[in-house]
C-alpha cells in the first residue's frame, strides 16, 4: 500500500468510502459533512488515501526456482546448475524488469489497475464537524 496526497470519508462504521478522491482533508471532511445532513449518519471519518500498488518483484525468484525445475525436468542432471549462480545484482536487474514488465501491461489493460484502498491518517468528526477523541 501506498500512501497519496489524496483523501476520503466515510460515515460512521461503514468503513465503505465514498467514490470521489479528494485534495484536501477539509474537502472530504465537507463533502461528508454534506452527505450526512441526509439524516441517517453521526459521524464523519476522514483519511489520506492509501492505495493498493502491486509488487512483483518477489516473484523474481520463483521465477528463477521454476525454470530450474523446467530446465531439470528437460535436461536432466546437465542443467542441474543453471541459473544457480544469479547474483544478487542480477536478481534486483530482473526483480526491476518484472515490475516494469507488469506496469507496462496495467497501463495497457487499464481495467485491471486496482480500483481500491483503504484509509489511513484517519480523524473522526461528528456531522456539525467538530472532532471525536
Amino acid at each position: 500500500m501506498q500512501t497519496t496526497d489524496k483523501w476520503n470519508y466515510y460515515l460512521d462504521d461503514d468503513d465503505c468510502t465514498c467514490m470521489d478522491l479528494f485534495d484536501s482533508k477539509e474537502a472530504a471532511l465537507k463533502a461528508g459533512m454534506e452527505e450526512a445532513k441526509s439524516g441517517w449518519a453521526e459521524t464523519i471519518t476522514v483519511g489520506r488515501v492509501k492505495e493498493f500498488v502491486p509488487d512483483v518483484r518477489v516473484f523474481a525468484s520463483f521465477l528463477i526456482d521454476n525454470l530450474q525445475d523446467q530446465a531439470y525436468d528437460d535436461g536432466g542432471e546437465y542443467a542441474e546448475t543453471w541459473l544457480a549462480d544469479v547474483t544478487d545484482g542480477d536478481l534486483k536487474d530482473l526483480e526491476d524488469i518484472l515490475d516494469a514488465a507488469f506496469t507496462h501491461w496495467l497501463d495497457r489493460h487499464p481495467e485491471y489497475k486496482p480500483n481500491f484502498y483503504t484509509l489511513t491518517d484517519t480523524e473522526t468528526f461528528n456531522k456539525g464537524g467538530d472532532p471525536i477523541d
